[in-house]
């Protein structure tokens, strides 16, 4: 065989060049980028045309399409403008001249910005209820919650208006926008119908399984696949890393407008979404070195709200999907306000920037779809178990109880009586303060002990039974929809002390010196949350006629709010 020395000049200029390996992996590459730039240009071509066909071709069916495609867009734009424009967004927020002023540190000031603040929101409240003065009883019942919280603070004199302020600004914003306007009463209704849509699938799963006659043990055999479902569902969403990217944008507006900690401000929209503990572990690297203030903050956070899975339960159970969507939005700010009036900041948080938080790779302990969706549905049995046999447990304690109540009362003529009618008599001022009718307040103020001395399934049960049986009006219905909105019950104290410490051992002394603090302030976040849903509330003929003059007063009280707070510094 001849050598390459041995051919001819035009025989050698035949041979093809041998590229180095390297330029060689480096032209693969390329080709394997193209090609998927290529498929993926054609997909979103195929993409428009379908999507121009469907508004065209049957526009009211394909409004769910219409809104998913919007938030896609919506979400790709943030994404090219962060990549684009991020870092002298950051810049400029870091070198904000206002900040070099020492007036606007001096905390005079901010008490007395705030104060204006609050006073602004205070006659707006007054002015939009003109019209229905029974209303206003929620807003006495918001001063005395505001102040029992005071009364139990841990350094009264200590507490930043701030965190306070912007609080309760933006339920009072989201209460405004889903209670007085069309806009949102339609979108949150829209919501609410896709979300009972998307738990009505869960049916396939269960007939499949267990049959038809599944009906037989409603709770057992659907109320239970619901949040195996769900949390499948989730678990999916944290593969592709689209639930991190949501919590991390709550968070953002949350730190920059209520000034609190970046791990708290995480945890606490992490806690919309998620368990207590599940919460915690997106912060789980600061939680060695929170302050006690963090600390109460993401227990009061997992206290006030409740998660995803448990979500489709109450639904289930015949309330409301709309107000309770609402209830959990809701609840994250009311949680943060709450707890920085019992435990104010004292101390220097680690993260008070939120650029020191490093980013979620959560969703890379998931191989693919078929494992994160399996890996949800395996995690989904232990809450499925906890659920049935907290309610076995509870519901058997309580039945006991009762029988003994009943019995006492039997000795001095007195029939009929139960736990369930000492506790309606017992929150009777407390559910009147929140804005239910009097007629109603036993009803409500029975469902709400329930829910704070049992746990919030048995509440929302008793509630949804009331509801069938046409026994409690439509706007008690509703503050009582948002009063149970939360895990702030015996059973969660539990479940916080015991995952919290489980994952700061050295700090198990600090977390039961602040448990029932939180849980307190949890307690009430959710009578807040409440409150507000009565301040806000309108029946549906008084709604069509003010519904223009809500849409002028929610405009007008958040340009007002915005341009009195965004002259104070960012802390």
């Amino acid at each position: 065989m001849a050598s390459k020395d041995d051919l001819s000049t035009e025989e050698k200029d035949e041979i093809p060049p041998i590229l180095p390996e390297s330029e060689e992996r480096v032209w693969s590459s390329e080709i394997k980028i193209m090609a998927k730039k290529g498929v993926f240009c054609l997909l979103l071509v195929a993409y428009a045309v379908y999507f121009a066909f469907a508004m065209v071709m049957n526009f009211e069916k394909a409004i769910p399409l219409l809104c998913i495609t919007v938030l896609v867009c919506f979400y790709v734009s943030c994404i090219f403008v962060k990549r684009k424009f991020g870092d002298r967004v950051a810049e400029i927020l870091r070198c904000r001249k206002l900040n070099d002023i020492s007036m606007f540190k001096s905390r005079k000031f901010s008490i007395i910005m705030y104060g204006g603040t609050s006073l602004i929101l205070t006659v707006s409240m007054i002015f939009i209820n003109l019209s229905s003065p029974t209303n206003l009883i929620s807003l006495g019942g918001i001063f005395t919650l505001l102040l029992f919280s005071w009364l139990i603070s841990y350094h009264k004199t200590k507490v930043d208006p701030r965190p306070v302020v912007w609080g309760l600004t933006l339920q009072v914003l989201l209460g405004l926008f889903v209670l007085r306007t069309s806009i949102g009463q339609e979108t949150f209704s829209f919501l609410g119908k896709q979300v009972e849509n998307f738990l009505s699938h869960v049916i396939a799963g269960v007939e499949f399984v267990f049959g038809e006659n599944y009906k037989d043990f409603e709770f057992a055999f659907k109320l239970m696949p619901t949040v195996i479902y769900v949390n499948s569902v989730v678990s999916i969403l944290y593969h592709f890393g689209i639930m991190q990217s949501v919590i991390k944008k709550m968070a953002v507006v949350m730190h920059y407008t209520m000034g609190t900690s970046a791990a708290e401000t995480l945890c606490t929209t992490s806690s919309i979404f998620l368990g207590q503990p599940e919460a915690s572990f997106t912060i789980r690297p600061y939680l060695e070195k929170m302050t006690l203030s963090e600390l109460h903050a993401i227990m009061t956070a997992g206290f006030a709200s409740v998660t995803a899975d448990v979500f489709g339960l109450f639904v289930v159970y015949g309330i409301s999907s709309a107000h309770i969507l609402t209830a959990v939005l809701m609840s994250a700010p009311a949680g943060l306000a709450v707890s920085k009036i019992i435990y104010p900041e004292v101390d220097e948080p680690e993260t008070r920037n939120l650029t020191k938080l490093e980013d979620d790779r959560s969703g890379a302990e998931t191989a693919n779809v078929i494992d994160a969706a399996a890996k949800g549905s395996a995690e989904a049995i232990y809450v499925v178990f906890a659920v049935v046999a907290s309610l076995i447990a509870f519901l058997s304690i309580l039945h006991f109880i009762n029988a003994v109540i009943s019995y006492l009362g039997s000795l001095v003529d007195i029939e009929g009586l139960t736990l369930d009618v000492l506790l309606s008599y017992i929150l009777i001022p407390v559910a009147f303060l929140m804005g239910v009718p009097w007629s109603d307040c036993r009803v409500v103020g029975e469902v709400v002990g329930l829910k704070t001395i049992i746990n919030e399934f048995v509440g929302y049960e008793r509630l949804g039974t009331y509801i069938k049986a046409n026994r409690i009006s439509r706007r008690a219905e509703t503050i009582a929809t948002y009063a149970l909105c939360g895990f702030s019950n015996p059973t969660t104290i539990g479940i916080t002390l015991s995952g919290l410490g489980a994952l700061i051992p050295s700090r198990r002394k600090d977390l039961a010196k602040l448990v029932m603090t939180s849980w307190i302030a949890g307690s009430i976040a959710c009578l807040l949350t409440a409150c507000f849903a009565g301040l806000m509330y309108m029946d549906e003929v008084e709604n069509i006629r003010y519904t223009f003059e809500s849409n002028v007063t929610l405009t007008t009280l958040s340009i007002v709010t915005l341009n009195v707070t965004t002259i104070l510094p960012v802390t």
